[in-house]
Formats: C-alpha cells, structure tokens, sequence
C-alpha cells in the first residue's frame, strides 16, 4: 500500500478542494493507495474528520489561527511536519501560489520523490498576481515532480507557460458521486417540506465557503433584485466560514431574513440540490467547481460568472455571466431559468458519466496515477511507516 499527504493551505471544512479528495477517497481501491491529510490550520468539520478516520486515512492539524501570517504558518508547519513524518508522495492543493511553489521546495528538502502541485481554482488578475506568478516560475520548475489541475484555465492560472505549452500537467475531473447526486423528485417534495418552502416557490441556492473568492456580497445584491422582481423567491446558503457574518449582517440590513435561509455545513447536499430551481456561483474566481458539477449532476441549471471556467460538461445546463453585470441582468436570467428548470429539469446520470465525470471511473485513474508514480519512483508498495513520527518525542503535527 502506498500513502499519500495531501496537504492544505487552509482550514479543512467542507470546500470544494475537500470534497473533490473526499470524493476520490471513498472510490479508491484503499488497500492500495491510503490517503492523510495535513493542515497547517484547523479541522472544522468533525463528520470529515470522522470519515476520514473510518477509511483508514490520519488528518494531522497545526490548530494555527487562519489569518494575516498565513504563508509563514504554512512554511514553519509544513517544514516541521516533514522533518519527522516521511512520506513517499506529498500533493499540495491550494488556491495560492506560494503554497504550490513553497509546499514544493519544502518536499524536495525533505527528500519527498514525489511532490504534486494541484491547481484547483484560478484568482485576480492584479499587480500581485503578476508579480508573484513571475516569482514563482523557478521554483515551479525545478520543485514540482507533477502538475494536476481541474480544468485548463487553473493550469495557466499558477504554472509557468513551459509546463503549459509542452502539456506537461494533466487535468483530473472533478467527478462527482452519481449514486448520490441524481435528481430525485420526492426528495425534492421532502426537503422543501422540511425546510418550509412552498412547492411553487422558486429557489435558488448556493454552496461554498463563506469566504472572498464565492462573492457572497454580490450574490446577496443579486438575491435583493429577484426577490423584489418575486416576493416569494427564496435563497439556500449552505456552508461556513470568516465571512458569515458579514453576510447574515447585510441580508439583515437588506430586511431579507425571512427569504435567506443559512443552513450551514450540511450532509445532506444532494437532498438540497434537488430541492432547487437554480444554482448561482457568482465567483471571482474558480477552477472548476465540484459543487457545479455536483448541482449538474441532480439537473439543476447552474448560472456562474465568466470568470469560471468554462468547462462544465453539461453545457445547456451552465450560463456565464459577466460580474461587470448589474443586479437585475442576473435576476432575470436567474428568474427565467428558474421557471424553466421547474418545467424541464432532467435526469442527467448517463450524461455525467459520458462527459468523463462519474466519481467511479475517475477515482480509478486517480489511484493510478499514484501507483503509476510511485513505480516510476522506485517506492515500494509496502509503505506502513509513512505518517509516522521518526522520532518517538515528535508531538507536532498531531493528529485533529
């Protein structure tokens, strides 16, 4: 059995870069390829952690607070970590370029044959995006043992141009369970009952971390405008973060408590996909988003900003808008594929799995690039002491 670390730059609780290893994880062959996971922060999700327990995989956390020394944080954690657990394949997955480059050089100091970098999202095109790509372009080069990213636009968003023109970096779907993610009317009736929604209401929802990235702000602004175009318009927020109450503090100044419903980290995602009309991810930036696959996958229209790739498969199921948009540009599309959706919402299983994005297949070709790699790097399979202390007085790194 090979081991692998997967190790985050941020808090671990129920963001896409979680779920997509979460999905892969519960697919794995796991006898095979055994997964820990490393966080320089917190585990904020408990259940996650418990899962993650009961598959035989660690979640080691530095329990540091998420905040302005984030990347001093990641280096001194991710050092110390490595300096004393030895592990044969380490994969960074992080929406920031330092931890990919940094997380990079830290592996190939600790003798780590092979070190993932994995681009999940892409960012701001700014003065300091520029600046730190064009920084990081060495350390991407001669660190890095392989590139992964969900879609080609996160690829050329954190790699050098080289690993881009010589297709160096191989994009790895982010699949989505269909046994679990698959339209289900009367569990559309069930949920809306449970949550007090009317049947005819129409319901648009969003899951993701409370954070700067899902632009909460702005989809508040956009819920306002179809809410005053339909009273009866309701709006699901699912998931946590620093940013929530800011977000509940406007939803309150905009009088719209009684229309927002936050539900905070759930289980139940599928149940709340299928309960409604349209889901909105007025992202700054994303790669490609698990939850937009997972919202295609039960046949809910997903309405997102350009500034997503444009790669979700099912492709009259997704509708770019510009952020630049106004308020009512967006509720009207909004309002309209609402309406639709309730009329002609589909089962899309078998078109999920011919786009390449059922979790099955694609957690199998996820197992095997580990195994692949490994032999390439002369590891062998019998790998029980990764995720060990080398000394029995290591007390740092413990586990969450």
């Amino acid at each position: 059995m090979i081991r692998v670390l997967e190790v985050f730059r941020e808090p671990m609780a129920n963001g896409g870069q979680e779920s997509f290893l979460m999905n892969m994880y519960r697919n794995m062959d796991r006898t095979k390829v055994q997964l820990d996971f490393l966080t320089p922060f917190t585990c904020d999700n408990p259940d996650l952690k418990a899962e993650i327990e009961s598959m035989g995989g660690q979640v080691f956390t530095y329990d540091h607070p998420f905040g302005e020394n984030n990347n001093k944080v990641f280096r001194e954690s991710v050092q110390d970590f490595l300096s004393s657990h030895p592990y044969p394949i380490v994969h960074f997955h992080s929406g920031s370029t330092y931890a990919l480059m940094e997380g990079a050089k830290l592996a190939a100091e600790a003798k780590v044959p092979v070190r993932v970098v994995h681009s999940h999202c892409g960012g701001f095109k700014n003065l300091k995006y520029h600046v730190i790509k064009m920084l990081s372009i060495p350390w991407l080069l001669k660190y890095p043992t392989d590139y992964l990213a969900c879609s080609d636009l996160a690829a050329e968003w954190k790699f050098p141009k080289s690993v881009i023109q010589d297709h160096r970096y191989t994009v790895i779907h982010n699949a989505v369970d269909t046994d679990r993610f698959r339209l289900d009317p009367a569990l559309r009736e069930k949920i809306r009952t449970v949550l007090g929604v009317d049947a005819n209401a129409p319901v648009l929802g969003h899951v993701g971390r409370f954070s700067l990235q899902k632009n909460h702000a702005f989809l508040i602004d956009i819920f306002a405008a179809v809410h005053q175009k339909n009273p009866d318009a309701i709006l699901l927020l699912a998931g946590a973060g620093e940013l929530e109450p800011e977000i509940r503090d406007k939803v309150k100044t905009l009088d719209l408590e009684n229309a927002v419903k936050f539900l905070g980290l759930r289980k139940d995602i599928p149940a709340l996909m299928n309960a409604m009309d349209v889901f909105v991810l007025p992202s700054f930036f994303e790669g490609l988003p698990v939850v937009g696959v997972e919202a295609q996958a039960t046949g809910l229209p997903v309405i997102t900003s350009t500034a997503v790739a444009r790669e979700l498969p099912l492709k009259d199921l997704a509708q770019y808008i510009p952020l630049e948009s106004s308020p009512d540009t967006w509720a009207d599309a909004i309002l309209h594929t609402a309406d639709e959706s309730r009329v002609h919402r589909r089962n899309t299983t078998q078109e999920i799995a011919e786009a390449g994005y059922e979790i099955k297949a694609a957690a199998r070709d996820f197992e095997q690039f580990y195994l692949a790699r490994a032999a390439e790097a002369g590891i062998r399979s019998d790998n029980s002491k990764a995720g060990q202390p080398s000394s029995a007085s290591d007390e740092k790194g413990t586990e969450a």
